[in-house]
């Protein structure tokens, strides 16, 4: 039986970005669109035997089908780039948005804080009223006496002062803070947007790539998988748009030490468990900022955190790989797909290791007071 011609679609491999931008190592999970164009081939099911004249008209058929299918596969990897670029750009803009939703309401609480106080004078004020202090001043037998109940009064009134205006410099600073906070937003919502829109264009492509494959009698692996997770990264995002912050872990953080994690040594405030394991260590980065993690914190590449599918959230690993240690957090669930993954370090702690699809050792670490509830 004579073999037919096989149709590959070509990949570029992702590369990983450093704290400079430079990339160098393979991505694993943030780029799964373009790794998913290298997975559509095509299969040769059987055929009846044709005559020479429809073997032609045939092979005519379905070399032009293979060519639009070509132009198709280029035309989604041309996508699939900026997509992921895009997609970097709007992790990044995440990450801002939650650092400045975050500003905007503590400043919303210093504002509550200082109308909290000013209340209090004015409950003072009024308690004592102003026939307290002209009783004081008709009362006073002394010149030291009225020079009392004038300074009772002065003060009283300048706490009051002082009251009104650390009200209204709280007031200031919100306003600031949440102008920021919107100008923040506007430049992510155009991103959101845009990412909408290449998912919608290239879900669009992959039906017609299916549709000539099932013309030309081949099967062609569907990218709706891969354009799901964008999707899910996107509803994220959405939430971010709109005022979620994730959970607090910079206590948690904080227990990493003046290195950040960048150490062999453990930490005043962890604890070696004895324990430990090995396997491999993938990473992923700016794609997924500002994301939601399993622990409801939010995800920053920057710090030095991780996933795995079994320590509980709030523990530690002091990863070693090619000479080097880091210490990371445990805020997320995974890698999934294969068991030999057992950590997917944020992007910072990857690159300070070296790390790409890597061969690990991890010592686990928890807090020496226990890992909070």
């Amino acid at each position: 039986m004579a073999v037919r011609p096989i149709l590959r679609w070509g990949s570029r491999a992702p590369v990983m970005e450093g704290a400079d931008e430079a990339g160098g190592r393979m991505r694993t999970r943030g780029s799964a669109l373009i790794v998913a164009l290298a997975a559509i081939l095509v299969s040769a099911p059987a055929a009846a035997s044709p005559t020479g004249q429809q073997l032609s008209q045939a092979r005519a058929d379905r070399e032009t089908k293979l060519v639009t299918l070509a132009q198709l596969r280029d035309q989604l990897q041309a996508l699939s780039v900026r997509y992921s670029a895009l997609e970097r750009e709007a992790g990044r803009a995440s990450l801002r948005l939650v650092e400045a939703t975050r500003a905007a309401r503590a400043a919303r609480v210093d504002v509550a804080a200082a109308q909290a106080i000013l209340d209090r004078h004015a409950r003072t004020i009024y308690e004592v009223g102003p026939s307290s202090i002209l009783e004081a001043l008709l009362s006073a037998e002394t010149f030291a006496d009225v020079a009392a109940a004038n300074e009772y009064s002065a003060r009283a009134l300048g706490a009051d002062a002082d009251a009104v205006q650390a009200k209204e410099s709280a007031q200031a600073v919100l306003v600031v803070k949440r102008a920021a906070a919107e100008q923040v937003r506007q430049r992510l919502v155009p991103k959101q947007i845009a990412l909408a829109s290449i998912l919608a264009e290239m879900r669009d492509k992959v039906a017609e790539a299916e549709r000539l494959a099932n013309q030309a009698g081949r099967a062609v692996a569907s990218l709706e998988a891969a354009i799901a997770n964008a999707s899910q990264r996107g509803v994220g995002r959405d939430l971010v748009v709109g005022g979620a912050v994730g959970k607090d872990q910079s206590k948690l953080l904080a227990l990493l030490g003046p290195t950040g994690g960048r150490t062999c040594e453990i930490p005043e405030g962890l604890r070696d468990t004895g324990k430990s394991f090995s396997g491999l260590a993938t990473w992923y980065g700016w794609e997924f900022a500002g994301q939601g993690t399993a622990s409801r914190a939010i995800f920053d590449p920057r710090l030095f955190t991780a996933a795995n599918r079994w320590l509980p959230f709030g523990s530690f690993v002091r990863v070693r790989y090619g000479g080097k240690c880091a210490i990371v957090l445990i805020n997320d669930r995974g890698p999934f797909g294969d068991l030999h993954r057992v950590l997917d370090l944020s992007m910072a702690a990857a690159s300070y290791l070296g790390v790409g699809v890597s061969p690990v050792r991890a010592d686990v670490l928890v807090p020496v007071g226990g890992i909070p509830g």
